[in-house]
C-alpha cells in the first residue's frame, strides 16, 4: 500500500505544469561630483549677466546617478518576457532626475529571442544612442558624460522617446541593426509628435562602426521627442533649451521636424582606443523663419590611454557649425575640449576628474551673439565657458 501511494504521489508530481524560471534584479550607478562653473547664466534684471558657480551634482556626471529593476522570464525555445524601470536620481534633493519623470530613464516591457531578437515596447532610448552615442566622448565608458553643444544631436540621450516600439536584432556575426517606431499619441492627428529612428552597428576584432537615421515630427510639442518629461510644457512657455536652437523650437509655430543622420567608428589598439563621430542636424519648417529650415553640422574626435589597469585618462574634440537660417541668424560656430583622468579604487568604485571648455562665435538662433552652452549647464553670459569636475562613481 504504501509503495502504491508513492507511486501516485511521484505521478502527481510528474503531471504538475513546469513554471519558467524568473530573475529580477536590482542595480544602479551613484556618480557625485564637486563642480566648478567659470560663467553660468545668472539673470538679473532680465539680463543675463552670468556669474561663477560652485555647486554639487549628480546627473551631469561620466554616468548621471541612477537606479533601476530589470527582470526575465524564460518562456522557452530560446523566448523571453523582459522589462526595465529605470530611473535617474539627484542626490542633492532626493529628487528624480529627468524633470521630475518618476522612471525617466526607461521604461518598457517586451519580448526577446536568442534567433529574431526583441521587440519592446514604452519609454526608450533612440536608435542614436543604441548605434551612435557610445562611441561619442559623452557616453564612451572613457568620457566625461557631457554631450556635444546643447546636447544638439541627443548623443547623450538627454533626450528619451515615449510611447515607442522597438526591435533589436540578434548579432549576426558582429552585425546588429533595429529602429524604433514613436505613436504620436494625439487624437485627430496620426503623425503629430510620432517618428521614427533606424541604425546598424557592425562590429569585427577591435572596430566598431554605426550608422543611424532618424525623423520625428512636431519635436518640441510636450510629449514629443525634445520635449518627453513629465514636466513638459508647450513650446510657447518652456525654457529647457539653449539659445543655439531655442528659437527654432520656441513659440507659437516651432519647427514640425527634427531630423538627425549620424555615423561613428571606433578602433581599439590595445592600451590605446581612439573614435571619431559625424552628425547632421536639420530642424524643418520653422514658422518664426516663413518655413524655412535650421542645420547643424557636428564632427567629433576622442581617445583614451590606459596608463595601466588602475588609471586611464582620456581626450576629446568637438566641433559644431550652424548655418544661418535668415541673414546671418543662425550662424554660428563652437569649440569644446574636454578631458578626464579616472582612478579605479576597486571594480565596481572610482574618482575621476573632468574638465571640458567651450568657445562660440556667430550669431544664434535668436538673433543674439552665440554664448557657450556646455550641456547640462546651460547658456553661459558670452562666448566662453569651463566647467572642473572632480568627483565619485558607485556602481552596484
Amino acid at each position: 500500500m504504501r509503495k502504491k501511494s508513492v507511486a501516485i504521489a511521484a505521478l502527481g508530481a510528474l503531471a504538475l505544469p513546469a513554471y519558467a524560471q524568473s530573475t529580477v534584479s536590482l542595480y544602479g550607478v551613484i556618480d557625485e561630483g564637486l563642480q566648478f562653473n567659470t560663467n553660468n547664466k545668472n539673470n538679473v534684471g532680465g539680463h543675463n549677466v552670468g556669474g561663477r558657480q560652485w555647486n554639487l551634482d549628480s546627473l551631469a556626471g561620466p554616468s548621471g546617478s541612477r537606479w533601476g529593476m530589470k527582470g526575465a522570464e524564460d518562456l522557452g525555445g530560446g523566448l523571453s518576457a523582459v522589462f526595465t524601470l529605470e530611473s535617474g536620481v539627484n542626490l542633492n534633493s532626493g529628487s528624480f532626475g529627468q524633470g521630475g519623470t518618476a522612471f525617466g530613464r526607461q521604461a518598457f516591457v517586451g519580448l526577446s529571442s536568442r534567433q529574431f531578437g526583441s521587440v519592446l515596447l514604452g519609454r526608450q532610448y533612440d536608435s542614436i544612442n543604441d548605434y551612435i552615442g557610445y562611441m561619442t566622448f559623452g557616453l564612451a565608458g572613457y568620457g566625461s558624460g557631457l554631450a556635444h553643444p546643447g546636447d544638439i544631436d541627443n548623443t547623450t540621450h538627454e533626450s528619451r522617446v515615449n510611447n515607442t516600439v522597438k526591435y533589436v536584432s540578434p548579432n549576426l556575426r558582429g552585425l546588429t541593426f533595429g529602429g524604433t517606431v514613436t505613436t504620436g499619441g494625439v487624437a485627430g492627428s496620426v503623425s503629430q509628435n510620432s517618428g521614427f529612428s533606424a541604425g546598424l552597428g557592425y562590429k569585427q576584432g577591435p572596430a566598431t562602426f554605426g550608422l543611424v537615421y532618424e525623423l520625428f515630427k512636431n519635436p518640441s510639442n510636450a510629449g514629443a521627442v525634445l520635449n518627453s518629461n513629465s514636466n513638459a510644457v508647450a513650446p510657447t512657455s518652456t525654457t529647457i533649451y539653449g539659445s543655439l536652437n531655442s528659437a527654432y523650437l520656441t513659440g507659437a509655430n516651432p519647427a514640425t521636424s527634427w531630423q538627425v543622420i549620424a555615423a561613428a567608428g571606433s578602433y581599439n589598439f590595445g592600451a590605446v582606443t581612439v573614435a571619431g563621430a559625424w552628425s547632421n542636424v536639420r530642424y524643418g519648417n520653422i514658422g518664426r523663419f516663413n518655413g524655412a529650415s535650421a542645420t547643424f553640422n557636428d564632427a567629433e574626435v576622442n581617445g583614451m590611454y590606459q596608463v595601466n589597469p588602475a588609471v586611464f585618462v582620456s581626450l576629446a574634440y568637438n566641433y559644431l557649425k550652424g548655418n544661418a537660417v535668415s541673414r546671418d541668424i543662425g550662424d554660428q560656430t563652437y569649440h569644446q575640449i574636454s578631458a578626464m583622468a579616472d582612478y579605479l579604487l576597486s571594480k565596481r568604485t572610482d574618482v575621476y576628474v573632468t574638465v571640458t571648455y567651450q568657445i562660440a562665435s556667430g550669431t544664434n538662433s535668436t538673433g543674439a551673439p552665440a554664448v557657450a552652452d556646455i550641456s547640462l549647464v546651460g547658456d553661459s553670459s558670452n562666448n566662453r565657458q569651463a566647467l572642473f569636475r572632480v568627483g565619485m562613481r558607485h556602481r552596484f
